[in-house]
């Protein structure tokens, strides 16, 4: 969400852009209310830069600095210092600032530093795996076969991962009210607000940041206004994430990371089995626990988008909020302030022709577009990114039967095995798993009535999800022999053939979903 109209007026003290606190007031000189409001009206329909210090970029990650503080609405600090002036606008960065704030940080660190993240997290993996094949790094015993034992890779990715995402420094050029729009300047708030809608036709991308807030947002539907105007005269790029990706992202990866390190690491007896079960039990706990939560929230996605699309179909500017109308156009100070919600309007005829040619235009194009993207969310290389733990630990074991490896017999060494029957797991199994969750979790979206049946519901989705994996790991106990090879062949192709039934059931799945 971009209030943006609010820059027009001098601020008080504290209050900020984007905080949806204060909106344009009318000074006694400037005429009768409504032809100000059409006369801005007019100004922003151009969808013209007025002023060629308004178009104003920032870099990503400086809108991460200081715990993210430009996200914040709590933080009063005027940002304008960390913009610049550019010719245009990598991705425009759309979001209500009613919706959770720290959710909303996470997935934009997920969406900018995460796929920096995994790459340098696997390339400290390699490296460590390499590291410890040959002799360099130390190992421990676990009292299971007569070798040591590496867990480097697992940790080391877990490290390296876990600081990029933090620290690195994404360069692309976005547009933040909140750092782009100049607070302290009268006349620069008042042209950037008559640019917003050139903005956005300067865009290349428009980065929804979507909670059930974004859509009630008058501003946030200006913006969608402008972009899908501007869209007509070159190509620009839609989308749609949820804020509670970022969340659900690092809690799977974490999850899956503290799910494998008790496999690598625990002490193993053969001759007292138990040894591995209260290690295992608490991964299987946790792991539980995370899945149950994963269902249980993007249960509530679809519920959330439903919620959405309806909204969309009933679109009307006079059920949006924004904060005059709240105030009832009166500031603090008793002066008039100027109606956000006829200047859109008027807004939106010049553009469309009418408003409830622009209403039928969200009904249907809209609607489609917004239902689309946030359908793309939980996309493959997304699911393969957040159970990457999977990989590493394989590694791990892969470089601990290492000095086995022979060169001239390297497709039947344990190093290849384990690498082959992890690469099976992470690249057939997980994909396949995720292509049925994500489409049963909508099939069952609906909430009960009671707490109980919602318990239920989610119980009984996480145990068909989990049957997949419960399948392979009965076939990974019983296929181990003393030939790796036959070993590992056998067990990818248990994997391959449960991959490719559970596949069919993912397609039956959305089949349902389309009728």
């Amino acid at each position: 969400h971009s209030p943006a109209m609010a820059a027009m007026a001098p601020l008080p003290s504290g209050t900020v852009i984007g905080a949806e606190q204060s909106e344009i007031r009318v000074d006694g000189d400037l005429g009768p209310l409504g032809s100000e409001e059409d006369e801005l009206a007019q100004s922003v329909a151009e969808m013209e830069v007025t002023d060629p210090e308004v178009l104003r970029v920032t870099e990503a990650y400086q809108a991460f600095e200081q715990f993210a503080a430009a996200l914040r609405p709590a933080c009063h600090e005027n940002f304008f210092y960390k913009s610049q002036r550019a010719e245009s606008i990598d991705t425009f960065w759309s979001h209500s600032w009613h919706g959770p704030q720290w959710q909303k940080i996470l997935t934009l660190a997920t969406f900018y530093n995460g796929l920096a993240a995994i790459c340098l997290g696997f390339l400290a993996a390699l490296m460590m795996m390499l590291f410890f094949s040959f002799g360099l790094l130390p190992g421990f015993y676990r009292g299971y076969y007569d070798i040591e034992w590496s867990t480097w890779s697992l940790l080391s990715a877990l490290l390296v991962t876990s600081g990029t995402l933090l620290f690195w420094r994404p360069k692309n050029q976005v547009f933040l009210d909140r750092i782009c729009i100049n607070q302290a300047n009268q006349k620069m708030k008042t042209e950037s607000i008559l640019s917003l809608a050139g903005l956005l036709r300067r865009s290349d991308t428009m980065l929804i940041l979507w909670d059930p807030s974004w859509t009630t947002r008058l501003w946030c539907l200006f913006e969608l206004s402008a972009f899908l105007k501007s869209s007509t005269t070159r190509k620009q790029t839609l989308v749609v994430r949820p804020i509670f990706l970022g969340r659900i992202s690092i809690a799977v990866f974490l999850t899956l990371t503290a799910f494998n390190f008790p496999l690598a690491t625990a002490p193993f007896d053969r001759a007292k089995m138990t040894s591995l079960l209260i290690p295992i039990g608490c991964s299987l706990l946790l792991g539980v626990s995370v899945g149950y939560w994963t269902v249980s929230t993007v249960r509530k996605y679809f519920r959330e988008l439903e919620v959405m699309r309806q909204q969309l179909r009933d679109i009307s500017f006079d059920l949006t909020r924004s904060t005059c109308c709240d105030l009832k156009h009166q500031g603090p100070a008793g002066e008039v302030l100027l109606c956000d919600r006829k200047v859109v309007k008027r807004c939106v005829n010049i553009w469309f022709g009418s408003q409830e040619a622009f209403e039928k235009t969200v009904r249907s194009e809209v609607l489609q577009i917004l239902s689309r993207e946030s359908e793309r969310v939980f996309t493959t290389p997304w699911v393969l990114g957040v159970t990457s733990p999977i990989v590493w630990t394989f590694m791990d074991f892969a470089a601990s039967f290492a000095e086995n490896f022979e060169l001239d017999l390297w497709w039947r060494s344990d190093t290849m095995c384990f690498l082959l029957e992890g690469l099976s797991i992470w690249l057939l199994a997980i994909p396949s798993i995720k292509n049925v969750m994500i489409p049963l979790s909508q099939l069952m979206q609906s909430k009960p009535a009671s707490s109980f049946a919602e318990v239920l519901k989610n119980a009984g989705v996480s145990f068909i999800v989990s049957i997949p994996i419960m399948i392979l790991l009965l076939c990974y106990l019983r296929t181990r022999n003393p030939n790796p090879a036959r070993r590992a062949a056998t067990f990818s192709g248990w994997t391959l053939l449960v991959s490719l039934c559970w596949s069919c059931v993912a397609r039956a799945l959305k089949a349902r979903l389309r009728r």
